[in-house]
């Protein structure tokens, strides 16, 4: 990982000179022209990290980027006040004249209102001020909406790089795992909006230069013509999506051929599934699990079948009998395609666990296929409702939650990459020749309103009672395999206590917090003995606890704790011993937390479980607006409190070879094992 402590050290001793990097950055992203070079939102958002990272002050930062976006601004408005339409020949606007194009547009559209909605607008988010006093606004009017845009501007990007530091610096207490995959998701989320959008501006054009090349093809060949002239004449509007659909189309059957080819037999692509599975289930946590989980029940064959059925029942209502026919077709060629492949080719999903018959097959991901064909012929449908330039909308919200469905299957491990690449590629081929069928057939009217509005309905009754339903059966079904290994209990006593990991594992090659204790026996033995001597569990985390770490002097003892993940789990046994403030100098009120998980380990005679943890200091600590309980590098002073307090517990101090890495964490490689060989 990037050390960020010299950079904090810099900033801590240089505070003006961070406040007036924020100011600049507020007035250079808020300037005409300017605005448009700088990348203004990602340096606010870097400043807004630094502040959770303790290196700014939240209120001072935030009234600089404030007062910066307010001056940028007012420069921007006076420059067009004073110069009016002598800076249509200026630089750059000489060059560039579809800029004051835009911003006019665009303020003559939204008046008023264009200044504040302008500011967090890409391409015009710097024009807009200026063409504003181009076009004679009172100065009043501007410094009114400027103010409120500032005030509004400023933690829009701040907060969010606020959430971002205190997520890295929180990573190593949580689960860096976690982090990457949020990260994962927003750019997923990101890379399927934008390239819907993208798709969206450069075929089209693309497309109607090739369908006018065409027709001169044709008409130099009349047999060509015959063909293909009925389906792509440049008179028609739809030429241009039946082009990009015929392209789609194309690519996407390629791929199911290539994916199936792979499958059958055993190509690279076949060799790389286990790669990416072994990736994902090293992203697993609990609490991703909780999200994954939720995600992936959107695309559960209930739900699908909830709002297959109530679009259908919408259609017929209206009397719109050859959409609903189109629209049967698409589901039902959907479910039974997937069945069919499922059947023939009979492939066994990576997890067996909670699945039997035909759901244990895996190729093609049924998720995939069905979101997919649902999702994505529903695109089509509202589409042919909006004007030209709204209708990516339509798709680009199918390609996010269909890639939010087609991820989950990978995370949770129910699928290769090979199931869910050939579901979602045989999907999208079917509804690229359904929605070119239904294009030149559905006849000129759109479909009559209220289809959005049914589909969000059903979605959130359908999907919100599913997963009321089944949320819990679902995680215990999908929560990772342990395997479970049979160790000798003498042998582990002596030697073998060295073959458990020796730090708590998150993301592979970074070790977090040292594992130097190791019990063999039942958990409530060591509670039973801790809470005889002053040890308590912590206060439980919920929404209400979790609003302490908005309190500005809280007492350690009334936080709740963050959990902290080991090989995918949270910790089995969680305990705190308050201690005196002495203990550890200048910090009052420290605490002492034990934290153990199960090793996946069995010690014989007797089957008696084994498990792993540490024990370390707490101190209460500032990130961004929390106060928070978080683990101080220090181990070894820890371990002795801890064996003071488990006199009654055999136990027996062993040691690995110091290295490197001990140092760095204080730890001298000392290991407390602990053993109570009673089953429960």
């Amino acid at each position: 990982m990037i050390d960020a402590h010299p950079l904090l050290a810099w900033l801590a001793h240089h505070p003006a000179w961070a406040a007036s990097v924020v100011f600049i950055v507020a007035v250079a992203e808020s300037l005409a022209v300017v605005g448009l070079a700088v990348p203004g939102a990602v340096l606010m958002i870097a400043a807004g990290a630094l502040v959770a990272l303790g290196a700014l002050a939240f209120w001072p930062t935030l009234l600089l980027a404030v007062a910066g976006a307010i001056v940028g601004d007012g420069i921007s408005f006076w420059l067009g006040r004073h110069y009016r339409d002598r800076l249509r020949d200026a630089w750059p606007f000489r060059r560039h004249p579809r800029w004051l194009i835009q911003g006019e547009k665009f303020f003559r559209r939204h008046g008023g209102k264009g200044i504040f909605f302008g500011r967090f607008v890409g391409p015009v988010r710097p024009i807009i001020p200026m063409v504003a006093g181009m076009l004679g606004m009172r100065p009043a009017a501007f410094y009114a909406v400027n103010v409120l845009s500032a005030l509004a501007w400023a933690p829009a990007y701040l907060l969010p790089g606020m959430a971002l530091g205190a997520s890295l610096a929180l990573a190593g207490e949580i689960a860096a795992r976690l982090v990457v995959l949020l990260v994962l998701l927003v750019l997923m989320g990101w890379l399927a909006w934008w390239s819907v959008r993208w798709l969206f501006q450069v075929l089209p054009p693309q497309a109607a230069r090739l369908a006018q090349g065409l027709a001169l093809l044709g008409n130099r060949h009349p047999g060509l013509n015959r063909l293909i002239g009925g389906v792509l004449d440049p008179a028609r509007m739809e030429s241009k999506s039946l082009l990009v659909l015929g392209t789609l189309l194309m690519g996407s059957a390629w791929l199911f051929l290539g994916v199936l080819e792979d499958v059958v037999t055993g190509d690279p692509l076949v060799r790389a599934d286990q790669g990416l599975y072994r990736i994902m289930q090293g992203l697993r946590t609990p609490w991703g699990d909780r999200l994954m989980v939720l995600v992936t029940e959107l695309g559960d064959g209930v739900v699908i079948a909830l709002i297959a059925a109530a679009v259908l029942a919408w259609l017929s209502w209206r009397r719109n009998l050859r959409a609903a026919a189109y629209w049967v077709a698409a589901a039902g060629f959907g479910q039974i395609a997937a069945t069919g492949l499922k059947l023939v080719l009979q492939r066994p999903r990576p997890i067996s666990v909670g699945y039997d018959g035909l759901s244990a097959h895996a190729f093609p991901s049924g998720h995939a296929t069905m979101s997919m064909v649902v999702y994505g012929f529903l695109a089509v449908l509202v589409a042919r409702g909006l004007t030209p330039p709204r209708r990516w909308l339509p798709y680009a919200l199918a390609a996010l939650l269909i890639g939010a469905i087609a991820l989950s299957r990978l995370y949770l491990g129910a699928h290769w990459l090979s199931d869910v690449l050939g579901g979602l590629s045989l999907g999208l081929a079917w509804v690229c020749l359904l929605a070119i069928a239904y294009t030149r057939h559905a006849g000129p009217a759109p479909l009559p309103r209220g289809l959005p509005q049914v589909v969000l309905l059903a979605l959130l009754l359908g999907g919100g009672w599913h997963v009321t339903m089944r949320y819990s059966v679902d995680l215990q079904r999908y929560e990772p395999q342990v395997t479970v290994q049979h160790r000798n209990a003498a042998s582990w006593w002596r030697e073998t206590w060295r073959s458990l990991p020796a730090y708590r594992q998150d993301i592979e090659g970074e070790p977090e917090q040292p594992l130097n204790v190791q019990w063999a026996g039942a958990l409530s033995r060591v509670r039973e003995q801790l809470a005889a001597r002053g040890w308590r569990e912590p206060v439980p985390l919920n929404a209400a606890s979790a609003l302490r770490w908005l309190l500005p002097d809280p007492a350690l003892a009334d936080l709740p704790l963050l959990p902290q993940v080991h090989d995918g789990r949270h910790e089995s046994l969680l305990m705190v011993l308050s201690l005196p403030g002495e203990a550890m100098g200048a910090q009052a009120e420290p605490q002492l937390v034990l934290r153990l998980w199960d090793s996946g380990a069995l010690l014989d005679p007797g089957g008696v479980p084994l498990w792993a943890g540490n024990v370390s200091f707490q101190r209460l600590r500032r990130v961004s607006l929390l106060r928070l309980p978080l683990t101080a590098r220090e181990y070894d002073a820890p371990l002795a409190r801890l064996e003071q307090s488990l006199n009654g517990i055999e136990r027996r101090l062993v040691r690995r070879s110091p290295g490197s890495t001990e140092e760095e964490y204080r730890w001298s490689g000392n290991i407390l094992l602990l053993r109570d060989l009673i089953p429960e």
